[in-house]
């Protein structure tokens, strides 16, 4: 059997949970509200079936949300306000994006398709065909965009012509969970998780490999037992890189030398994100962990929405927010996990995590409705 016909088997037996509910979601429990969840405003811009699991996400560079469809739709909107800035139609199926970065949004296709536009109009800049499906959103930085592909290979392109300037490809396991990570710049190099649950880290000049780090190691008796994918979210800070792997482990890294600090058993494929002491995690059965930033210890767990197919929590004020398989917003205090609020956007999967910007949270639901939020506590 081809590798592409397993990878599209798996990924219709893992996002099956959406339709047959193996295990049922867990019932929405009853809680004290203690944020009161203002909908600044909403729009519709078409979507997919959540069986997909496509990488579009929305994006923003603090004044505009950016937002694409399957379909071919490419929208900019105003983050105070939701007044529509811009609207770009293509042919494109797309599947990844957009990324941000110095006045230009990038998406990618399942075709291979990527085409930045301009981010103040949506002038088309450049169009290139890199020949690989593109799951994850591409990179965007003032010298670089780079875009991962579902076959195992991470390019630069330049942002000014969309030209090749390097590209390197790593070996794929025979069955791998559907999905990539978003590659992350910083600091002069470009972070990617691997489906072989290995971290890498390259030099953004050439591609060169710095280092590569193991964060899960595959095992078991079959090829389904053995998928460690590291196809979630990173979490970077300035000396630190968080990374989460399926059936395998959450690790810390230094991002200079890849050197591991901690270590724990997790199983996610939504990733990890971060705060000043926290690091956040949803793991398989949709059960939210907050982690210790220094030490990997637990220092809460919430139970409380298992089998509900959340999203990667988000930091958001003094919560963290994730959004479920029914169209919910579930806000959970940083301090103990308690849920603090609860709000639906509507009835299709949140797939995609939400966005933080100046206050406003951005999410969207596969069926497209795209919208923002702002949250105050009741006292206020």
């Amino acid at each position: 059997m081809k590798r592409l016909t397993i990878l599209t088997a798996l990924a219709l037996l893992l996002a099956g949970c959406l339709k047959s509910n193996v295990e049922p979601p867990a019932p929405l429990t009853k809680f004290t509200p203690k944020l009161k969840v203002e909908r600044l405003w909403s729009r519709s811009i078409g979507g997919a079936d959540a069986i997909l699991r496509l990488g579009i996400v929305p994006a923003s560079d603090g004044n505009r949300v950016y937002a694409a469809a399957h379909n071919g739709d490419i929208y900019a909107y105003a983050l105070e306000d939701g007044n529509q800035r811009w609207q770009v139609s293509t042919d494109l199926p797309l599947s990844a994006g957009p990324g941000v970065g110095d006045g230009i949004v990038v998406v990618g296709a399942t075709d291979g398709n990527v085409l930045a536009l301009d981010a103040a109009s949506g002038k088309k800049l450049w169009q290139v065909n890199i020949n690989g499906e593109i799951l994850a959103s591409p990179a965007v930085s003032q010298t670089a965009v780079i875009v991962r592909t579902t076959d195992g290979r991470l390019m630069d392109l330049s942002p000014e012509s969309g030209q090749k300037l390097w590209s390197i490809s790593r070996e794929m396991p025979r069955l791998t969970l559907r999905g990539a990570s978003t590659p992350v710049i910083a600091g002069g190099m470009v972070l990617d998780g691997q489906n072989s649950g290995k971290l890498l880290a390259v030099n953004l000049t050439d591609g060169s490999q710095r280092w590569e780090a193991t964060i899960g190691t595959p095992s078991g008796s079959n090829e389904l037992a053995r998928l460690a994918d590291l196809n979630g979210a990173l979490a970077v800070d300035s000396d630190n890189v968080f990374a989460v792997t399926y059936q395998g482990q959450i690790a810390d890294v230094l991002r200079e030398s890849g050197q591991r600090l901690w270590s724990r058993e997790m199983s996610s494929y939504t990733g990890v994100s971060e705060d000043a002491t926290h690091v956040y995690v949803s793991d398989i059965h949709s059960e939210v962990w907050a982690l210790d930033k220094t030490t990997g210890v637990p220092v809460w767990t919430q139970p409380a929405m298992r089998a509900r197919d959340l999203t990667l929590p988000v930091p958001y004020l003094d919560t963290v927010v994730a959004g479920d398989l029914q169209g919910y917003l579930q806000f959970m205090s940083k301090s103990d996990g308690s849920i603090v609020a609860r709000t639906q956007l509507g009835s299709d999967p949140i797939l995609a995590p939400p966005i933080v910007v100046n206050g406003i949270l951005v999410v969207l639901t596969t069926g497209g409705d795209l919208a923002a939020y702002k949250a105050v506590p009741l006292s206020q």
